[in-house]
């Protein structure tokens, strides 16, 4: 059982202006103007589109291909992205897209100037695969190397968290793909008893080892993405990845983190940044917390 089944959904707390906030069933009315709504709105969009998507294939029984790099890859994979893909062409002609799919075929962009997408239509393909329920649907737009947007849908959860600038959601979806709450969310301080997320299907002697740094903490296995997004609600507080991940599989996520008050910081304490130009797409070893162990607790 996940960290997601294990925790409830805090309440709203209508006593603290940093808490969360209870949205309209479709509002997104925190956001500075119409162009930023009508971005989430479609990456909302296009992720429950891939989640219905992935959902109807694991119904039917997915077939397995092991890639180049030796990672698996499933129909539900490929048609999701494609899905993604379509909807950005016709929203966002004009922005390149970087898509884990796409990047095994070798069909990127070498180069992405000011910003590009970034979409891993189906993270946590094994656990997909093994029949559990965290994977997540990831699209996030870059702009200057920054995550400045990004959705992440757990459609088997009926979850989806939204970040942008420093507004963040956590959205329940109802099984025909609609949006029927939506809260604000923010990081929690961080506590004496840390919550540190690791790896469902990654177990690494590295992150292990990293974590004997904290003097004392509660572990929980979460798969994909969704630990940026427990960060990013307050119901986890570090999230250590001593691997070289891609950077479609973490920048949806980061985002999300980032506009609840978090932050994700290479091993030298410096913000990840997002880039094209000459990458192989790979990210650095990471942190992600919800609460630097500096900041302050308000």
């Amino acid at each position: 059982m996940t960290a997601l089944a294990n925790h409830a959904t805090p309440e709203p707390d209508t006593n603290n202006e940093s808490g969360p906030k209870p949205m309209g069933a479709q509002g997104i009315s925190t956001l500075a103007n119409d162009q930023d709504r009508d971005l989430i709105t479609t990456l909302e969009t296009a992720a429950i589109a891939a989640g219905k998507a992935i959902l109807a294939v694991r119904a039917e029984g997915a077939s397995v291909v092991v890639k180049s790099d030796s990672s698996p890859v499933t129909q539900a994979d490929r048609i999701a992205e494609q899905l993604i893909l379509d909807v950005l062409a016709s929203r966002y002609p004009h922005i390149p897209v970087v898509a884990e799919e796409l990047a095994e075929a070798g069909k990127c962009p070498g180069t992405a100037r000011g910003e590009f997408f970034l979409v891993d239509a189906l993270d946590g393909t094994k656990d997909f695969i093994a029949g559990r329920a965290d994977f997540t649907v990831n699209i996030a737009l870059v702009r200057d190397q920054y995550p400045a947007a990004g959705v992440v849908y757990a459609p088997a959860h009926g979850r989806m968290w939204s970040g942008f600038g420093d507004v963040a959601h956590v959205s329940e979806v109802s099984a025909e793909g609609e949006i029927t709450s939506r809260t604000q969310i923010r990081t929690r301080p961080l506590p004496k008893l840390p919550v540190a997320l690791v790896s469902i299907s990654h177990r690494e002697p590295a992150t292990e080892e990293w974590l004997k740094r904290l003097s004392d903490y509660e572990t929980q296995n979460v798969g994909s993405s969704l630990k940026f997004c427990l960060l990013a609600e307050g119901r986890a507080d570090v999230y250590p990845r001593l691997v070289c991940l891609k950077q479609w599989d973490i920048a949806a996520g980061d985002a999300v983190l980032r506009a609840a008050g978090g932050a994700t910081l290479s091993l030298e304490g410096v913000p990840l940044s997002y880039g094209v130009e000459g990458s192989d797409f790979r990210c650095s070893q990471f942190v992600g917390w919800g609460r630097t162990p500096n900041a302050p607790a308000g």
